[in-house]
C-alpha cells in the first residue's frame, strides 16, 4: 500500500526534532517494515531528517529553503492553499496521513482527498488544541492569535473531511470532544520508545557526567528561559552543577546570549540536535536528571526516552503529562521556577530515592513499543 506521510513545517538547514517529527517518522517506520511504500511531502529538510533517521522515502518536494523562521511558516501555509508537487500526480489511491493539525500540512492532504475521494483514506494527526489566545502562556498575542485561527480552522477542515482523527493522547481526544468533532472518526493514540534497543544502549554508560538533561524544541513555550533562571538558582547551591541543553530551536540564540549574561557558560552547555540514536540515548543515560519545564504539552516522547534510559523526570505539572505518566514524574506547579529548582537540588543530594524512581520508571515505560503503536494506529486507518 501506498502511504504519504505530510509534513511541510520540517524546515531549516539542520532541522531540530520535535517529538511530532519522532513520532511520524517511528509509525511510517513501523509500516515500511510491514512491506507498504513509504513517501513524503515535505521540504528538503524533511527528506534530509527522515535520512539523518534512517527512513527511506519517495520524496514529493513541496518547499526547497534552508530558512527557519515565522515568516517562512506563514509562507508555507499561503503556499498550501494553491500549490501540489508535480511528482504527486502518481499517488492517486491509498494513505494521506496529515502529521500535523497545522493548516500546511491539512491542506495538502485535504485536497488529495476531495481529488480521490474514495480511493484516498484521509487520517488527520491531532497533538494539541491551543487555547484561546490570551490564556496562552510564555507568546505574545499576535503570534498565538495566528496559531489559534490556523489550528481551529484545520481542525474543521480535518473535523468535515478527514476519515480518520487520531489525537494524540487521551487529554487531546477530550479537547475534540469539547470542540464539537464527530467522535466516531476519534481514535485516540499513543506515543512510545524503542525500549530495547534504548536498554540495550544505556547500559553500556556507566558514569554520569551531567546533573540534568534537558531536550527540546529551544522555544519559550517549552520552558527555554524557565530553564536557565531553574539552573541558576541550582548552581546557587551547588556552584559545579553541569546541565546539558540539546536541541535547537527559534529562540536558541537568545538562550545562549543569556546564558553568557548570567556567566552560565560553565554550568549549561548546548550542543544542537542529536540525531544519531546512540548518541542521543548515551547523553541520556549520563544524566541524573531530565528536566521539562514546559508550558505545552500532549505527551513529551522524550520523557519516555528519559525514563527508558534510567534518568528521573521532573516537570512542570500539564494536565496531559499527568494523564500520561502520573506518579512516574515528578511534577512541579507551572511556572514555580524556584521550587522546581530546590526539588532538583534535593533529587542530587539523595542518590538512594533517585535510584527507586529510576527502577520505577523503566518497568513503567515498558509498555509503550512503537512497533505495537503502529500496527494499532493502521488497524483504526483501515477500519
Amino acid at each position: 500500500m501506498k502511504i504519504l506521510f505530510v509534513a511541510n513545517g520540517i524546515v531549516g538547514e539542520d532541522p531540530h526534532l520535535t517529538g511530532g517529527e519522532t513520532r511520524f517518522i517511528e509509525i511510517a517506520r513501523g509500516w515500511a517494515n510491514k512491506g507498504h511504500e513509504i513517501h513524503l511531502m515535505s521540504s528538503k529538510a524533511g527528506e534530509r531528517l527522515c535520512k539523518k533517521l534512517k527512513l527511506n522515502v519517495k520524496q514529493h518536494l513541496f518547499i526547497n529553503s534552508d530558512r527557519a523562521d515565522r515568516l517562512l511558516f506563514f509562507k508555507i501555509a499561503l503556499k498550501s492553499i494553491f500549490f501540489l508537487p508535480k511528482t504527486l500526480d502518481i499517488f492517486n489511491e491509498g494513505i494521506v496521513y496529515s502529521t500535523n493539525e497545522m493548516i500546511f500540512d491539512v491542506l495538502p492532504a485535504l485536497r488529495l482527498k476531495l481529488k480521490y475521494r474514495n480511493k484516498i483514506k484521509w487520517a488527520a494527526v491531532v497533538h494539541w488544541l491551543p487555547p484561546l489566545p490570551w490564556k496562552r502562556k510564555k507568546s505574545n498575542i499576535i503570534n498565538s492569535t495566528l496559531f489559534f485561527l490556523n489550528e481551529r480552522l484545520s481542525l474543521r477542515l480535518a473535523n468535515r473531511f478527514a476519515d480518520v482523527l487520531l489525537p494524540v493522547s487521551q487529554s487531546t481526544a477530550k479537547q475534540l470532544s469539547e470542540f464539537g468533532a464527530n467522535m466516531m472518526k476519534v481514535h485516540p493514540v499513543d506515543c512510545g520508545v524503542n525500549f530495547h534497543e534504548i536498554r540495550d544502549i544505556s547500559s553500556q554508560v556507566y558514569d554520569k557526567k551531567y546533573d540534568a538533561v534537558f531536550m527540546k524544541r529551544l522555544q519559550a513555550v517549552k520552558g527555554i528561559f524557565d530553564l536557565i533562571d531553574i539552573w541558576e538558582v541550582v548552581v546557587k547551591s551547588k556552584p559545579n552543577a553541569k546541565l546539558l541543553v540539546i536541541g535547537e530551536g527559534i529562540d536558541g540564540q537568545s538562550a545562549r546570549e543569556i546564558v553568557k549574561q548570567k556567566n552560565l557558560s560553565n554550568n549549561i552547555e548546548f550542543t544542537g540536535v542529536i540525531y544519531d540514536m546512540n548518541e542521543k540515548i548515551k547523553r541520556l543515560a549520563q544524566s541524573k536528571l531530565f528536566i521539562l519545564p514546559t508550558y505545552e504539552e500532549n505527551w513529551a516522547i522524550v520523557i519516555g526516552e528519559a525514563m527508558a534510559s534510567g534518568t528521573p523526570v521532573i516537570s512542570y505539572a500539564l494536565e496531559p503529562l499527568i494523564n500520561v505518566w502520573g506518579e512516574n514524574v515528578t511534577f512541579i506547579p507551572v511556572g514555580n521556577k524556584e521550587l522546581f529548582a530546590n526539588k532538583i537540588v534535593n533529587l542530587l543530594n539523595d542518590n538512594i530515592y533517585m535510584n527507586e524512581i529510576c527502577k520505577v520508571g523503566i518497568d513503567f515505560i515498558k509498555k509503550f513499543d512503537w512497533e505495537s503503536i503502529a500496527e494499532k494506529e493502521l488497524e483504526y486507518i483501515l477500519g
